[in-house]
């Protein structure tokens, strides 16, 4: 905030700061104005509207922020020092902002009140939620506050949780989830049954059984000839038309204690690389198989991609990893601005769509750093090298394309 003050004109220092960690305004009716607001422009798009999950990690030194711990986090990718937080971002075509955001507190923060009451975390919050939980919080929430969405999507770590999709089924909701090789799945209605009762001593069989074998989508996936595979036009991208070749094939699932199953598609692309190796990618839907062609599924899978362009656009161009807080409010209200800002651009990209296809985070960013702060570029100045690079922009995009 030091930073920001010494370049915003008419700042203030201790008035920014108190903003940020004192003031009591809601961050939550902030960050769903702006879901609201979000959905309304995705919908003008014409096309399907998906709800991204995923989480996302800061990394932090010490242990006073809150919720900091040594834990995994997918963005350094490995085990270290930092605060993770679930998010939810809407998406449509090539447009996306996050929407909504969880902080996961470890157990080694719930378990201690006198930590959590000194972050300033309030009652009903100190309690251990899985990032599961969180995000299914997170999805009913988007939806009673009037989101609209057509499906919801997310990582491995949603995929392979059967309890989730079956909550979403419950609700309506439909979903694509990707899952990891090893997810285990049957090609038939598994035979679910309780083992009778052969002794006459000791308690009674109560746990469900299968006689059905199951296998990984891996080795379901060697099992198919090449014939099965059609090839999938995506999306055009910067590098050039994305394109796939894919399958959907109805299967079945079992959590291994239920006393029913589930049946739902596993839809298989595989995408040739640059290096000429191939990517694979696994999901699981409960879309009914009639309901979507394989084209429209391959892009509900593919849609998954812009939660990472989110959190990129966030990072870089928007701060939201750069923030020296610690408290409750004050990680609340600065990932909720984050949002807002984030939301903003969309609107100026969505604005710009027939005269500025192109516009970036950092195009917003310089004009209003030009206009806000103590820059000595005119505004023709800074849209002169916002064509420039645009421009360098389409000749590269031209230039891959007939690679």
């Amino acid at each position: 905030m030091e930073r920001m003050c010494e370049a915003v004109k008419d700042s203030e220092y201790f008035a920014t700061q108190h903003f940020i960690s004192e003031s009591p305004w809601e961050h939550q009716e902030v960050m769903d104005q702006t879901a609201l607001n979000v959905s309304e422009r995705l919908q003008s798009t014409g096309k399907k509207v998906a709800l991204l999950i995923d989480e996302s990690g800061h990394a932090k030194k010490g242990d006073k922020s809150v919720g900091v711990s040594r834990q995994y986090s997918g963005t350094l990718g490995k085990v270290d020092n930092c605060q993770v937080a679930v998010y939810c971002a809407l998406s449509a075509d090539k447009y996306y902002s996050i929407v909504d955001a969880a902080l996961f507190l470890p157990k080694e923060w719930t378990d201690n009140k006198k930590r959590c009451d000194k972050a300033g975390i309030p009652s009903k919050n100190q309690r251990h939620k899985s990032k599961l939980a969180l995000a299914l919080e997170m999805i009913k929430h988007q939806k009673q506050i009037g989101v609209a969405f057509d499906y919801v999507a997310g990582d491995g770590l949603y995929g392979n949780n059967y309890a989730l999709m079956e909550s979403l089924s419950e609700l309506g909701i439909t979903a694509v989830f990707d899952v990891h090789e090893d997810q285990y799945i049957y090609t038939s209605a598994p035979n679910l049954f309780i083992p009778e009762d052969k002794n006459t001593k000791g308690r009674k069989p109560t746990r469900t059984k299968t006689d059905s074998k199951a296998l990984t989508v891996k080795a379901f996936h060697s099992q198919l000839a090449a014939s099965a595979f059609t090839e999938v036009t995506i999306r055009k991208g910067t590098k050039g038309t994305l394109k796939s070749k894919a399958v959907a094939k109805k299967i079945y699932t079992w959590d291994g204690h239920s006393t029913h199953y589930n049946e739902r598609i596993l839809l298989i692309r595989v995408t040739q690389t640059g290096d000429n190796s191939e990517q694979i990618k696994y999901s699981l839907t409960n879309a009914h198989q009639d309901a979507l062609t394989l084209e429209e599924l391959v892009e509900m899978q593919a849609q998954r991609y812009f939660i990472e362009r989110s959190f990129q656009e966030s990072k870089q161009d928007i701060g939201l990893s750069d923030y020296q807080v610690r408290g409750w409010r004050a990680w609340h209200h600065h990932i909720a601005l984050c949002i807002m800002a984030q939301g903003y651009i969309l609107e100026e990209k969505l604005f710009c769509k027939d005269e500025m296809p192109l516009l970036s985070a950092f195009d917003v960013r310089q004009v209003i750093i030009n206009t806000y702060a103590k820059k000595n570029d005119t505004y023709e100045e800074v849209e002169r090298q916002i064509k420039l690079r645009h421009q360098q922009r389409k000749v590269d995009m031209e230039r891959r394309r007939n690679v």
